[in-house]
């Protein structure tokens, strides 16, 4: 059966009401589709990560990503989202293991070269300064942050596969100012501007 097509839902609306109701200059789509999918999901300011992967051989390979999260302090886990019709989950799938390097601000250029289907993936590797910590999936120098990890666990999920790392090693260059992602633009988070509310999170 086809699905109808979704339409912003206003005032008329049963969730709505005069007290409580949504944001009025909010559109709500009711079903969700891929399109009104998107929509909202443009709208999740992330931090841009390049993902990537090697072997023994010297064989590599990486990807732009913003489904990047945390998922356990103990033992330290995050997790990464990939397409599973792409190359990119088949080798990290058979490889085992994957490198999430945290950008910053100055690293934009990369993050463009590594989410373009143009450039192959020795030409992506071309740029930027490569090296490793313990698996040997590639690390790239100079980023706040990049954890390298082993699978621990493979979950599918709709179109993509949810590989859960276990982090073996953590790079930390403190102070840099990071890059995100909102809206189909990078953009920078000025970090300088910090509150200070941030100490008091429970990050575990």
């Amino acid at each position: 059966m086809t699905r109808p097509t979704p339409t912003p839902l206003h005032e008329n609306h049963p969730w709505t009401g005069n007290t409580g109701g949504r944001d009025a200059r909010a559109h709500v789509y009711h079903p969700v589709d891929v399109a009104s999918f998107k929509k909202g999901m443009r709208q999740l300011a992330s931090a841009v990560t390049v993902v990537t992967s090697g072997n023994a051989e010297g064989e590599r390979l990486g990807f732009t990503a913003t489904a990047v999260c945390s998922v356990s302090a103990e033992p330290p886990q995050l997790l990464v989202c990939v397409n599973r019709k792409g190359i990119s989950y088949q080798r990290v799938a058979q490889w085992g293991v994957f490198c999430v390097n945290v950008l910053s601000s100055a690293q934009a250029q990369i993050a463009r070269r590594f989410g373009s289907s143009q450039a192959g993936e020795g030409d992506r590797f071309a740029l930027g300064d490569w090296g490793t910590l313990v698996t040997g999936a590639p690390m790239l120098k100079g980023c706040p942050v990049s954890f390298d990890c082993t699978v621990a666990q493979e979950v599918e999920a709709g179109t993509h596969a949810i590989f859960i790392g276990t982090i073996n090693a953590v790079s930390v260059i403190a102070g840099l100012e990071p890059l995100a992602f909102v809206d189909g633009q990078y953009l920078t988070m000025g970090t300088a501007r910090r509150g200070p509310d941030a100490e008091l999170w429970d990050w575990s």
